[in-house]
């Protein structure tokens, strides 16, 4: 495995002309240092934008060394756009950055940023801040669970943004929110100074998976026992903890390994500090195949007992994945039956298979899926019927 990211790998900074004074850009370049190469850039466009097949891998490699500093524009508070005939959670996603400098060989980013992959941190925050603000306290009746994990990972710019400083009293203020921070990393320093003022309205949870798949797929994060270390540190300080499974990948001997970072789990905190864990096998999108064949060649995660799903995306065949999350979620409830355990992005079929039935207003993952005070997502309502 590759050492774990640090802020020196950036090689190139790029500084809009409209974010060159704010704040957040001032900071960010202070904290790097005079080791990186600062340019004045007249454009928010991405400075390595290329629709040229051929250039979009040395581009994405490229790509993880450089960071744009740039405003934001569009809407900052938007909900999950799910997946058709699927079971989406209440999630609603925040998007203070763009791109990820870890580089995880099944990371959906690869495709979906193929042709702008510079790293972007957008620093006009006071506006995401104020606009998430103004939407909570304007639908007071709907419980909103936020994450900043969606576009990368929330926690790898934390110690030069300082966002969560912000965020988290933000949320701690709000009656009808819940912030989740979703890291591969063990940067919690900042979170730990706000111990005393989060008031249980952040959950910091983080992406888990077999040994082998962490050691060999998820370069650049930090390893599963600094990320278990850190969970153990966050729940001491009084933050409930989530894990997310996802993706669960089948190989030879997954079973002992998988069940080695459960048992993992619960040498670090007790059931009754999470917040919620969530299962999800191996999929992706059919583009994204090809490309972590070029950029992982190594790698096993492109092979295996696959096909063209219904929803465009390459999944296991289904009696592998029922197997998988019978297995996981068995493992979990023998842990503690009242776990808050969830699928994500799985079908009916899957959640009658393995759970007995569909998620439910009320019961343990109440606070995943009732959006208003009780009932479940709209987008859900058709699949319940």
């Amino acid at each position: 495995m590759e050492r774990v990211f640090t802020y020196q790998d950036i090689q190139t900074v790029y500084v809009s002309a409209e974010a060159a004074e704010d704040q957040l850009s001032k900071r960010i370049l202070g904290r790097l240092g005079t080791n990186v190469q600062i340019i004045k850039y007249p454009s928010s466009k991405d400075p390595l934008a290329t629709s040229a097949a051929l250039e979009q891998d040395a581009r994405m490699a490229e790509g993880k060394q450089t960071l744009l500093l740039t405003r934001y524009k569009g809407n900052w508070l938007k909900a999950c756009p799910g997946t058709a005939r699927h079971i989406c959670c209440n999630l609603y996603v925040v998007n203070q950055a763009e791109g990820c400098p870890l580089d995880c060989t099944y990371c959906i980013l690869q495709a979906y940023l193929r042709r702008n992959p510079t790293l972007k941190i957008y620093t006009n925050t006071e506006n995401l801040m104020a606009t998430v603000q103004q939407r909570l306290e304007a639908e007071p009746s709907r419980l909103f669970r936020v994450c900043t994990g969606e576009m990368g990972d929330s926690l790898v710019w934390d110690n030069l943004t300082d966002f969560s400083l912000s965020m988290v009293p933000l949320f701690a203020r709000l009656e009808n929110g819940v912030l989740e921070l979703k890291t591969k990393t063990a940067n919690i320093n900042n979170l730990l100074t706000l111990k005393n003022e989060h008031q249980g309205k952040t959950v910091v949870s983080w992406s888990l998976n077999a040994k082998s798949v962490t050691e060999h797929d998820e370069l650049g994060a930090h390893p599963l026992k600094e990320r278990l270390k850190a969970a153990a540190l966050a729940a001491e300080a009084g933050y409930r903890v989530g894990f997310h499974f996802d993706p669960i990948v089948h190989f030879s001997g997954w079973q002992d390994e998988y069940r080695e970072t459960i048992k993992s789990i619960f040498e670090h905190v007790r059931p009754s500090q999470v917040a919620w864990i969530s299962l999800s096998t191996l999929r992706y999108h059919k583009d994204l195949q090809s490309i972590m064949i070029a950029r992982f060649p190594e790698s096993k995660l492109p092979y295996g007992e696959q096909f063209l799903a219904k929803d465009y995306k390459i999944r296991y065949l289904q009696p592998i994945r029922l197997k998988m999350l019978r297995f996981m979620w068995q493992e979990l409830k023998s842990v503690a039956a009242n776990i808050p355990v969830y699928f994500c992005m799985e079908s009916p079929a899957v959640w009658r298979a393995v759970s007995g039935g569909l998620p439910i207003a009320g019961s343990e993952i109440k606070e995943i899926y009732c959006v208003g005070r009780a009932g479940l997502c709209s987008c859900n309502d058709d699949l319940r019927r």
